[in-house]
């Protein structure tokens, strides 16, 4: 149960803060989104009623960027993925879209085999319903939202589960989504695999007298790449961590111990 807690929290943190990087609001009447190259395909998650600009940027320098014409790509608004015609300039690749939305907004999950009960959609922080404020449709691997649902100005965030861990589409508006998806998806996660209720709240960035201030013990440490609060809840007991991940190593600290674990 503990490796499959990590496992959720590590693939949960990381893929969903590519996709809360990646995905952006839409401006004027376009819906830009960037998304990863794999294997000259790229799937854009929206689908589009019709694709305004594909370009290509490069992922390890960013100011490298290559605009595509019409006819060097093509989109399948069925899969909503695109495929190039020509090799791609870079070797690591984003690929920026912009175009008109389908409406209703859309959203396929491309690695999603799950039941519907393993998808959890949450909008402007609470729970949507299924059939209420959208319809999966597992054959099609399509997330329908009802009509007047505009995800252009609504905090979003789609969890489903793969083989390899999460998959994360999100975007974020007010500061305190973060907190409330944690707590929602760890509900969630307690449905369907059991246990003790574990959330995990990002701290990345917060000074860590703040986060110390927050859970009521000392952290001695220097700043990390990374920090979290784990909240577990089991049988009436509350425990607090924080993990500290540096470049080569991650800390674990409770209010009596500290323990580091090299990588």
């Amino acid at each position: 149960m503990k490796k499959l807690l990590i496992a959720i929290f590590i693939s949960c943190f990381l893929i969903a803060a590519l996709s809360a990087a990646n995905l952006s609001a839409v401006k004027d009447k376009y819906f830009p989104v960037e998304t990863e190259v794999v294997n000259r395909t790229a799937t854009t998650y929206f689908v589009y009623a019709g694709i305004n600009s594909v370009e290509i940027i490069n992922a390890d320098q960013k100011i490298q960027r290559t605009r595509l014409k019409k006819n060097e790509y093509t989109y399948n608004k069925s899969t909503a993925c695109i495929n190039f015609k020509k090799e791609l300039p870079y070797e690591n690749c984003i690929v920026k879209v912009t175009g008109v939305p389908a409406i209703p907004y859309s959203c396929y999950l491309k690695d999603f085999d799950g039941s519907k009960s393993e998808l959890l959609v949450i909008l402007n922080n609470l729970t949507a319903i299924e059939k209420k404020d959208y319809v999966y449709d597992p054959k099609t691997k399509l997330i329908v939202f009802r009509p007047d649902i505009d995800i252009s100005n609504t905090s979003y965030y789609m969890v489903y589960y793969v083989q390899t861990g999460n998959g994360v589409v999100s975007k974020t508006i007010s500061n305190d989504f973060n907190d409330t998806i944690a707590e929602l998806h760890a509900r969630h996660n307690q449905q369907i695999f059991g246990g003790p209720l574990v959330i995990y709240k990002d701290r990345t960035g917060v000074p860590l007298f703040k986060v110390a201030q927050e859970v009521g013990f000392k952290l001695n440490l220097w700043q990390p790449r990374v920090c979290t609060i784990c909240e577990s809840y089991e049988e009436g007991r509350k425990t607090v961590k924080v993990l500290c991940y540096y470049r080569n190593k991650y800390i674990e600290c409770t209010e009596n111990k500290i323990v580091e674990y090299r990588y």
